[in-house]
């Protein structure tokens, strides 16, 4: 079925039975709190701790805009089920989301499609947001049996889910053969799969319900893969392994938002700014490397613009100057303005933001020394 795809994307990390200690997983934290921070209102983003772990890295995280995901949950309630943990009992302890279904689980513990849907059922009765696994072994994708494999597992949920429930659930689709494995389907061999796990859902559901679905891609998913992959329509995110256990997680999801569309930005006269302007955003390539300004301790300075006027960017971060590369396009947000001997100057204190532009500059300024005074912006078309 087609799709204009008006999802809002979701990225997950899933742990496993890893970090060895809580002082590790809090590590991993720290570095992803180093990588800029992601606007909560275009893409969700969740991790599956152990659950050891889960209730001691849930606000830290959560702090970050990353929603804590248990990895697995009960089918049944509370009562005589040693080693269990009840899906009320997650709702209780605050946590909104539970992965169900992971390949792991079905081939390592002997879960069956049944117990899957059980659990979601029971999940969304808690009022928890499920993560829905499903996906081929090898020899099933060799004997073109993906897709039946895939709806076969649906199913179950399909009977236990009413309609005004799928709203709860995404679903991740992860080929057992490339997880871990470091293959991974090409973006078309995804694309396809995908698409027909949402016809699937039109046909066994509603056409409503199948286009407003979610559906993850995982296996062996990196940064290095994932910017081709997340371009497919039915591709709405990623459900992600050993690469969320790295600081690079968040580069995965950076580019995983949507694409930002241009839209034609109003520009000042440098000539007509005030002496001292707060709140400023520019848009721009930088047309020369950062490094430490001539005579000024611990002061670093770039140059962006372009053939129109160029402007000076000056910051204390050191860690700012690896963004600063010749040729990339950098977007810097509530900058301030100040005017040195006739020459603008943006100075980037720690209220500003600054980071890589996520499409390349492309636009021109139409008077000589102009400077776009707006950012551009995601719009609706």
């Amino acid at each position: 079925m087609a799709t204009s795809r008006p999802r809002k994307p979701i990225v997950g990390g899933n742990w496993k039975c890893n970090p060895k200690t809580l002082e590790e997983a809090q590590k991993l934290l720290g570095e992803w709190k180093n990588y800029p921070s992601f606007d909560k209102r275009k893409i969700d983003v969740f991790a599956c701790p152990m659950m050891p772990h889960l209730m001691k890295v849930k606000a830290p995280m959560e702090k970050l805009g990353v929603s804590a995901c248990a990895q697995n949950c009960s089918k049944t309630d509370e009562g005589a089920f040693t080693g269990e943990v009840s899906a009320s009992q997650l709702r209780d302890s605050r946590v909104g989301w539970t992965l169900v279904g992971h390949s792991e689980r079905r081939t390592k513990y002997g879960e069956t499609d049944e117990d899957v849907a059980e659990k979601t059922a029971k999940a969304l009765a808690a009022g928890l947001k499920v993560v829905v696994a499903i996906g081929e072994l090898l020899d099933e994708r060799e004997a073109g049996k993906t897709n039946e494999v895939n709806e076969r597992m649906l199913k179950p949920v399909i009977d236990k889910v009413k309609k005004e429930d799928w709203s709860k659930i995404v679903i991740a689709y992860e080929p057992v053969w490339a997880i871990g494995t470091g293959k991974v389907a090409t973006p078309e061999q995804a694309e396809e799969t995908q698409a027909a796990i949402r016809a699937f859902l039109a046909k066994a559901v509603s056409e409503e319900v199948a286009e407003k679905v979610r559906i993850q891609y995982g296996g062996s998913v990196t940064p290095e893969n994932c910017a081709e992959l997340i371009k497919k329509p039915n591709i709405d995110g990623f459900l992600v392994g050993g690469a969320s256990l790295k600081g690079t997680f968040m580069d995965i999801v950076r580019k995983s938002l949507p694409p930002i569309r241009l839209k034609k930005p109003k520009f000042s006269k440098i000539q007509d700014l005030d002496p001292v302007s707060k709140g400023f955003n520019v848009y721009a390539k930088c047309t020369k490397a950062a490094k430490e300004a001539d005579g000024v301790d611990g002061v670093y300075e770039a140059q962006v613009g372009d053939e129109t006027g160029l402007v000076t960017v000056s910051f204390r971060n050191k860690d700012l100057c690896d963004l600063c590369k010749e040729g990339a396009s950098l977007r810097i947000q509530n900058t301030a303005v100040r005017m040195v001997k006739g020459h603008i100057r943006l100075n980037v204190d720690k209220w500003a933001a600054f980071k890589v532009a996520d499409e390349e500059h492309t636009f021109s300024v139409s008077e000589k020394n102009d400077v776009s005074a707006t950012e551009y912006e995601l719009v609706e078309t």
